[in-house]
Protein backbone atom coordinates (compact mmCIF):
# COMPACT_ATOMS: atom_id res chain seq x y z
CA UNK A 1 0.00 0.00 0.00
CA UNK A 2 2.88 1.95 0.63
CA UNK A 3 4.50 1.62 -2.42
CA UNK A 4 1.24 2.01 -4.01
CA UNK A 5 1.08 5.84 -2.90
CA UNK A 6 4.84 6.43 -2.64
CA UNK A 7 6.46 8.90 -4.98
CA UNK A 8 7.26 6.40 -7.62
CA UNK A 9 4.07 5.87 -7.74
CA UNK A 10 3.02 9.17 -7.76
CA UNK A 11 4.91 9.78 -10.44
CA UNK A 12 3.92 6.91 -12.47
CA UNK A 13 0.08 8.35 -12.57
CA UNK A 14 1.58 11.71 -13.10
CA UNK A 15 2.91 10.57 -16.27
CA UNK A 16 0.27 8.35 -17.70
CA UNK A 17 -1.63 11.50 -17.11
CA UNK A 18 0.50 13.39 -19.09
CA UNK A 19 1.04 11.34 -21.99
CA UNK A 20 -2.80 10.55 -22.29
CA UNK A 21 -3.55 14.26 -22.17
CA UNK A 22 -1.03 15.00 -24.99
CA UNK A 23 -2.39 11.97 -27.29
CA UNK A 24 -5.56 13.55 -26.73
CA UNK A 25 -4.20 16.94 -27.92
CA UNK A 26 -2.32 15.49 -30.96
CA UNK A 27 -5.15 13.74 -32.45
CA UNK A 28 -7.08 16.01 -34.08
CA UNK A 29 -3.85 17.61 -35.53
CA UNK A 30 -3.05 14.06 -37.16
CA UNK A 31 -6.31 13.55 -38.28
CA UNK A 32 -6.33 17.06 -39.99
CA UNK A 33 -3.16 16.29 -41.19
CA UNK A 34 -4.14 13.07 -42.63
CA UNK A 35 -7.16 14.45 -44.27
CA UNK A 36 -5.61 17.05 -45.96
CA UNK A 37 -2.97 14.75 -47.44
CA UNK A 38 -5.01 12.06 -48.36
CA UNK A 39 -5.93 11.46 -52.21
CA UNK A 40 -8.56 8.79 -52.59
CA UNK A 41 -9.12 7.17 -55.58
CA UNK A 42 -11.92 4.45 -57.07
CA UNK A 43 -12.54 2.83 -60.15
CA UNK A 44 -15.41 0.64 -61.73
CA UNK A 45 -15.35 -1.14 -65.50
CA UNK A 46 -17.79 -3.21 -67.55
CA UNK A 47 -16.62 -6.86 -66.95
CA UNK A 48 -17.49 -7.90 -70.78
CA UNK A 49 -15.15 -5.59 -72.12
CA UNK A 50 -11.76 -7.04 -73.33
CA UNK A 51 -9.44 -4.51 -72.64
CA UNK A 52 -6.45 -6.30 -73.78
CA UNK A 53 -7.68 -5.31 -77.41
CA UNK A 54 -7.11 -1.79 -76.88
CA UNK A 55 -4.05 0.15 -78.49
CA UNK A 56 -5.14 3.66 -79.86
CA UNK A 57 -6.72 6.17 -77.97
CA UNK A 58 -8.42 9.41 -79.24
CA UNK A 59 -10.13 12.61 -77.31
CA UNK A 60 -14.16 12.55 -77.12
CA UNK A 61 -15.25 15.45 -78.62
CA UNK A 62 -16.36 18.17 -76.18
CA UNK A 63 -16.78 22.30 -76.71
CA UNK A 64 -17.23 22.97 -72.60
CA UNK A 65 -15.71 21.24 -69.53
CA UNK A 66 -16.88 24.06 -67.21
CA UNK A 67 -13.75 25.39 -66.04
CA UNK A 68 -12.86 28.74 -66.06
CA UNK A 69 -8.94 28.48 -66.22
CA UNK A 70 -7.94 26.93 -69.83
CA UNK A 71 -4.59 26.11 -68.01
CA UNK A 72 -5.83 23.40 -65.86
CA UNK A 73 -7.59 21.59 -69.30
CA UNK A 74 -4.30 21.65 -70.80
CA UNK A 75 -2.61 20.36 -67.75
CA UNK A 76 -4.96 17.28 -67.43
CA UNK A 77 -4.85 16.54 -70.75
CA UNK A 78 -1.23 16.14 -70.54
CA UNK A 79 -1.25 14.46 -68.08
CA UNK A 80 -3.70 11.93 -69.15
CA UNK A 81 -1.99 11.82 -72.67
CA UNK A 82 1.26 11.19 -70.86
CA UNK A 83 -0.31 8.57 -68.51
CA UNK A 84 -1.87 7.03 -71.12
CA UNK A 85 0.96 6.67 -73.88
CA UNK A 86 3.45 5.53 -70.54
CA UNK A 87 1.24 2.24 -70.51
CA UNK A 88 2.01 2.03 -74.24
CA UNK A 89 -1.18 3.18 -75.72
CA UNK A 90 -0.79 5.18 -78.84
CA UNK A 91 -2.96 8.51 -79.61
CA UNK A 92 -4.32 8.89 -82.64
CA UNK A 93 -6.85 12.46 -83.79
CA UNK A 94 -8.67 10.59 -86.23
CA UNK A 95 -11.35 8.82 -84.01
CA UNK A 96 -12.01 6.18 -86.77
CA UNK A 97 -8.53 4.88 -85.94
CA UNK A 98 -9.00 4.83 -82.17
CA UNK A 99 -9.98 1.75 -79.86
CA UNK A 100 -11.22 4.27 -77.23
CA UNK A 101 -12.10 7.45 -76.16
CA UNK A 102 -11.27 9.40 -73.40
CA UNK A 103 -13.11 12.18 -71.05
CA UNK A 104 -12.40 13.77 -68.11
CA UNK A 105 -14.26 16.02 -65.58
CA UNK A 106 -13.08 18.38 -63.34
CA UNK A 107 -14.29 20.08 -60.00
CA UNK A 108 -14.49 21.28 -56.78
CA UNK A 109 -16.38 21.64 -53.92
CA UNK A 110 -17.06 22.86 -50.06
CA UNK A 111 -17.03 20.12 -47.61
CA UNK A 112 -17.56 19.96 -43.72
CA UNK A 113 -16.18 17.26 -41.94
CA UNK A 114 -16.91 16.87 -38.13
CA UNK A 115 -14.75 14.42 -36.22
CA UNK A 116 -15.07 13.77 -32.45
CA UNK A 117 -12.36 12.31 -30.19
CA UNK A 118 -11.76 11.60 -26.80
CA UNK A 119 -10.75 14.24 -24.09
CA UNK A 120 -9.47 14.09 -20.94
CA UNK A 121 -10.49 16.77 -17.71
CA UNK A 122 -9.45 16.33 -14.75
CA UNK A 123 -10.68 15.66 -11.41
CA UNK A 124 -11.63 14.73 -8.37
CA UNK A 125 -8.88 15.57 -6.68
CA UNK A 126 -8.66 14.71 -2.84
CA UNK A 127 -5.47 15.25 -0.17
CA UNK A 128 -4.42 11.96 0.76
CA UNK A 129 -1.89 11.91 3.11
CA UNK A 130 1.62 14.35 2.33
CA UNK A 131 -0.14 14.69 -1.58
CA UNK A 132 -2.96 15.30 -3.57
CA UNK A 133 -4.34 12.81 -5.19
CA UNK A 134 -6.49 12.10 -8.14
CA UNK A 135 -7.63 11.41 -11.87
CA UNK A 136 -8.56 12.03 -15.43
CA UNK A 137 -12.35 11.44 -16.36
CA UNK A 138 -12.95 11.43 -20.36
CA UNK A 139 -15.26 13.05 -22.53
CA UNK A 140 -15.65 14.15 -25.86
CA UNK A 141 -14.36 17.01 -27.54
CA UNK A 142 -15.60 17.81 -31.40
CA UNK A 143 -13.62 19.43 -34.18
CA UNK A 144 -15.37 21.22 -37.53
CA UNK A 145 -13.18 21.19 -40.28
CA UNK A 146 -14.20 23.02 -43.37
CA UNK A 147 -12.61 22.64 -47.12
CA UNK A 148 -12.60 22.83 -50.54
CA UNK A 149 -11.98 18.96 -52.11
CA UNK A 150 -11.18 18.47 -55.85
CA UNK A 151 -12.76 15.83 -57.73
CA UNK A 152 -10.95 14.30 -60.80
CA UNK A 153 -12.97 11.75 -62.86
CA UNK A 154 -11.41 10.05 -66.05
CA UNK A 155 -14.06 7.76 -68.66
CA UNK A 156 -13.56 5.55 -71.00
CA UNK A 157 -15.21 4.96 -73.83
CA UNK A 158 -15.48 2.02 -76.41
CA UNK A 159 -14.61 4.05 -79.79
CA UNK A 160 -17.01 2.26 -82.39
CA UNK A 161 -19.99 1.31 -79.73
CA UNK A 162 -19.57 4.27 -77.91
CA UNK A 163 -20.69 2.87 -74.56
CA UNK A 164 -18.76 3.62 -71.43
CA UNK A 165 -16.52 1.06 -70.46
CA UNK A 166 -14.18 2.49 -67.43
CA UNK A 167 -14.65 5.02 -64.99
CA UNK A 168 -11.90 6.35 -62.56
CA UNK A 169 -12.05 9.15 -59.70
CA UNK A 170 -10.37 11.18 -57.10
CA UNK A 171 -10.56 13.18 -54.66
CA UNK A 172 -8.54 15.68 -52.44
CA UNK A 173 -8.66 18.37 -50.39
CA UNK A 174 -7.18 21.17 -51.90
CA UNK A 175 -4.81 22.95 -49.92
CA UNK A 176 -3.90 26.63 -51.38
CA UNK A 177 -0.93 25.21 -53.19
CA UNK A 178 -2.68 23.23 -55.05
CA UNK A 179 -5.02 25.98 -56.66
CA UNK A 180 -2.19 28.07 -57.36
CA UNK A 181 0.21 25.65 -58.71
CA UNK A 182 -2.11 23.27 -60.43
CA UNK A 183 -0.19 21.16 -62.50
CA UNK A 184 1.82 18.66 -60.17
CA UNK A 185 -1.71 18.08 -58.17
CA UNK A 186 -3.46 17.10 -61.41
CA UNK A 187 -0.93 14.73 -62.46
CA UNK A 188 -0.25 13.19 -58.88
CA UNK A 189 -4.07 12.48 -59.42
CA UNK A 190 -4.29 11.38 -63.19
CA UNK A 191 -1.61 9.01 -62.57
CA UNK A 192 -3.32 7.53 -59.53
CA UNK A 193 -6.41 7.27 -61.67
CA UNK A 194 -4.96 5.45 -64.67
CA UNK A 195 -2.70 3.13 -62.43
CA UNK A 196 -5.85 1.63 -62.09
CA UNK A 197 -6.59 1.45 -66.11
CA UNK A 198 -6.65 -1.46 -67.62
CA UNK A 199 -8.10 -3.15 -64.66
CA UNK A 200 -7.11 -6.68 -63.68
Amino acid sequence: MSQMFGTDGFQVARWRRRVSFAVALMLPLLLALTGCETLQVGSDYDRTTTFATYHTFTWLPRDNYGIANPLVIEQTRDAIESALEQKGYRYVAEAGQADFAVDFTLGSHERVDVRTYPRPYGGPWVWYGPRWWGYPYWGTGVDVYRYREGILAVDVFNARTHRPVWHGWAKKPLSREDMAHSAEPIRKAVEAVLARFPPG
